[in-house]
């Protein structure tokens, strides 16, 4: 700073009435002030905070009252005249910021495009449009080149002028005209680079070509398998665990409702018809506060909105299910419906005791009210039926609806309010043994929820909310199957109740041209209702129905026990360079609702459990750093991401646990702490010919049980592996047009072995073989590996006279498991009744290659 000060002897008027020489060159506003300085003016003024101006004189000379006029008519400086001084001072005009609205959809359908980057190039401004194909971006009056872009879409460069309007809605057409499958992509090229939210993965539609999938069903959970820090126990275990959280510790939606059993046939297809999806992220690495009530991850999906311009049919039929997909316009360019159905066709079976079927139906409508109100109903229904050779059936299904209103306030303020109904159920009916029985089990949720978006700058954003969930849980009912059940009583176990409410606030920023951050907190409770009972145990004893003390009883809707958690939450990012950048995040998270489980992989018929005065809620404090790199304009891309995971509060069982219709599930429940630390690599390939993706999972989890009781402690106290803890995950994944018609797939997948518990020994009790466990996880499976083979065979897109095609259609050939590879899935042991020897039998689930072939249409 440059501070300057000269005096003469003279009144203030005298010095503003002398004259001043001056060349007839332009001047900048500093070395205007430099020449009036050399001739003798007295001038104060900080060099440092003048703007960088320049100004031009008429005349060669005039009064010095004429010159700081004119400067201030060129420059915007002040000057005041204190006694014989005059100060030159400069305040920085306000801009005046100005906001342009609107969405950005497909031109032929109208689909919403989620996560399609709107910016001004050359400069930081620029926003990315939200889960329903909104944004909003502030920017100076005047005139501005705005682009708009998004993967598999031709960019758009537009010129607007914000004095003639602030609503602009974007229609992008499509690079390629193909049917759409699911592959693993990034929502814009240098969105590796440029997110806020480290360890998120998305998966989109592409065009390019088509994974391998089991039997030929595309398939959004199982492409997840193939990224970084998410595994699953084997290849028909139910759920996903994701960076070393087990199944329930993940929040998946559809369409904002929750889906408490997202499985098909064993684990090896979800329930999401991937015709009727437009859209599946999952946030791994850091949980944004919007989101809440689980410890590991969110898997947010989105439906189709459905074409509002032109009717269409899609469909497909394979060796598992036939799909049906109806889309269009109710009144075009208004409103929209998209009706969707899948089929099982076979009853379908892992081995020659069981059959199992599913359906699913999905549908949605949209309507554009106006340029300010959108609204939405959704709603999903799926349905399972699984029996064996003892005659027992298994039905479980979800039922999902939604009902959401989108409005703008003003030119800033974009709030949705929704309401939901989720429903998961499930029933056994078990005819033939003598205690034969019907068993059934729910949970419903009816949530109301408001999420609001406020752009305060182009790089100010707030996002606040709040929604209230209020529980209904039937953990079971044990009722005779007939009059011939050697127990005529039903078992009728306590309903639950419960309302789990939170609020949010967020902020994201960006601080210069480098670095960004996105912060917040959300502050959530539970409490639990009854009517219901608390049961108090002798604090001498270990926790059984003999340590009962005392009965608690307590009134409908009377509050049995609350809790409350403060979950802040903070993800930073520096930009190294246009294509690399460093993020570090903090995500605590506090997890109120429990799968009880004493299987290795859950179950569609465990229960779910809300936290009570017994189990306390699992807390999550999650740290992740990465460095994240594009290469060769976004052709490539890759990062490295570590984290570490610590939980508190496990749900863990005892060892021989009965949970089925259990009255007092507490007394067979342990609690313990767990940790989870891992890295992830992976690189991915863009653009030409050949495209795919490496990625390798180097981790650890593990729990540890310490009780007061050696009954309620497990392998003395000590850490040891989660029954899904695999240090290596490796994932290989290479896709190739051999020509505009024809390509070609590959998956390679490689994990270390699961840890299992291997008896020590065996003894008779009372004519019945027991063996005898050691402590829990010590051995291991060998290790796992598959490769997994698929071709496309697109039909003829154009006629003879060169226009396109309304019919389209492809085939599609997958060989899974291509060299047969015998992957142990567990072990069973068998005993012979002659010598009494035991042998150990592995158990494995696909032990030959597999074929399969689909077809697929659109019309």
């Amino acid at each position: 700073m440059i501070f300057s000060l000269f005096c003469t002897t003279g009144t203030a008027q005298e010095i503003l009435k002398r004259p001043i020489t001056l060349a007839t060159y332009t001047y900048t506003l500093d070395s205007a002030l430099q020449t009036a300085k050399a001739q003798g003016f007295p001038i104060a003024y900080s060099s440092s905070k003048l703007p960088n101006a320049r100004c031009n004189f008429k005349s060669s000379q005039l009064l010095f009252e004429d010159f700081l006029k004119a400067l201030k008519t060129q420059t915007g400086i002040n000057y005041t005249v204190n006694g014989n001084i005059v100060a030159i001072s400069y305040e920085k005009p306000t801009v005046e910021l100005q906001t342009i609205r609107g969405t950005v959809r497909d031109l032929e359908s109208g689909e919403a495009l989620i996560g399609a980057a709107v910016y001004e190039p050359g400069s930081l401004n620029g926003v990315i449009t939200n889960s329903y194909g909104y944004f909003s971006l502030s920017l100076s009056a005047g005139e501005h080149v705005v682009r708009v872009s998004f993967i598999g879409y031709e960019d758009i460069l537009d010129t607007i002028d914000l004095s003639k309007g602030h609503i602009r809605n974007f229609m992008l057409s499509q690079k390629v005209n193909e049917l759409n499958e699911i592959t693993i992509s990034a929502i814009e090229p240098d969105f590796n680079v440029s997110s806020l939210i480290p360890g998120i993965n998305t998966l989109n539609l592409s065009t390019e070509g088509q994974i391998p999938y089991f039997l030929g069903e595309v398939d959004v959970l199982q492409g997840a398998t193939l990224l970084p820090g998410i595994k699953t126990l084997g290849e028909d275990a139910n759920g996903l665990n994701i960076r070393g959280g087990s199944t329930d510790q993940n929040l998946i939606l559809l369409d904002e409702a929750t889906v408490y059993n997202p499985n098909h046939l064993y684990g090896l297809i979800s329930v999401f018809n991937p015709e009727a999806v437009n859209n599946v992220e999952i946030m791994k690495g850091f949980i944004p506060p919007s989101y809440g009530g689980r410890a590991s991850s969110v898997i947010s999906v989105h439906q189709k909105e459905g074409d509002d311009q032109n009717y269409h049919f899609t469909g497909g039929i394979g060796l598992v299910s036939a799909r049906f997909i109806a889309e269009g316009p109710i009144k075009k360019k208004q409103s929209s419906f998209i009706l969707s159905g899948r089929q099982s066709i076979f009853d379908l079976s892992l081995d020659n005791n069981t059959s199992t079927s599913f359906q699913d139906l999905n549908a949605k409508i949209n309507l554009k009210y106006n340029k300010k109100n959108t609204f939405y109903f959704s709603g999903y229904f799926g349905n399972d039926r699984n029996t064996n050779t003892f005659e027992t059936v298994r039905n479980w299904g979800n039922r999902n609806f939604s009902l959401r209103w989108n409005h703008l306030f003003g030119r800033r303020v974009f709030a949705n309010f929704s309401a939901i109904l989720s429903e998961y159920n499930y029933k056994i009916t078990q005819p033939r043994e003598a205690a034969s029985f019907i068993g059934k089990s729910r949970i419903i949720d009816y949530t109301a929820k408001s999420d609001w978006g406020y752009v305060i700058t182009p790089k100010h954003e707030l996002k606040f909310g709040g929604s209230t969930i209020f529980h209904r849980l039937k953990p079971g009912d044990r009722i005779p199957f007939d009059e011939q059940t050697s127990s005529s009583n039903p078992l009728y176990l306590d309903s639950e109740h419960g309302v789990e409410s939170a609020i949010y606030l967020s902020h994201e920023a960006t601080l210069g041209k480098k670095f960004s951050a996105l912060y917040g907190f959300r502050i959530s409770a539970l409490h639990y209702l009854g009517a219901g009972t608390i049961y108090q145990y002798d604090p001498e004893l270990p926790r059984s129905n003999e340590s009962i003390t005392d009965t608690l009883n307590f009134g409908a809707l009377e509050i049995m026990k609350s809790y409350y958690g403060w979950e802040p939450r903070a993800s930073v990012s520096y930009r190294l360079s246009e294509q690399a950048s460093v993020k570090a995040s903090y995500t605590k998270s506090l997890q109120y609702l429990h799968l009880i489980s004493s299987t290795i992989t859950p179950a569609p018929t465990d229960i779910w459990k809300l936290s009570d005065s017994h189990i306390a809620p699992t807390t999550s404090h999650h740290y992740s750093l990465g460095i994240y790199q594009n290469f060769k304009d976004n052709k490539w891309e890759t990062y490295v991401d570590g984290y570490f995971k610590r939980l508190v509060n496990l749900v863990q069982y005892k060892d021989g646990a009965d949970l089925l219709f259990n009255p007092n599930p507490e007394t067979e429940l342990l609690t313990g702490m767990g940790r989870a630390y891992g890295l992830e690599f992976f690189l991915k390939k863009n653009e030409g010919k050949f495209t795919g993706w490496l990625s390798y999972t180097l981790s650890r989890s593990e729990i540890k049980v310490a009780g007061q009781f050696d009954e309620e402690t497990i392998n003395n106290g000590r850490y040891f592996p989660s029954n899904y803890d695999k240090k290596h995950d490796i994932s290989l994944v290479g896709i190739y047009k051999f020509l505009p018609r024809l390509s070609g797939s590959f998956s390679f997948k490689y994990n270390s072995g699961r840890p299992f518990t291997l008896p020590l020994g065996k003894y008779i009790y009372e004519g019945n073989l027991i063996p005898h466990f050691g402590n829990r996880n010590q051995s291991r499976l060998p290790d796992y590996h598959r490769l997994d083979l698929s071709v496309k065979w697109q039909g003829k897109q154009f006629k003879a006279d060169g226009t396109p095609k309304r019919f389209e259609d492809y085939w599609t050939l997958v060989v899974y498991n291509a060299y047969g590879r015998n992957n142990v899935y567990s072990y069973f042991f068998k005993e012979d009744k002659q010598s009494g020897v035991t042998t150990i039998e592995p158990y494995t689930i696909f032990d030959s290659v597999i074929p399969a072939i689909t077809y697929n249409f659109k019309f």
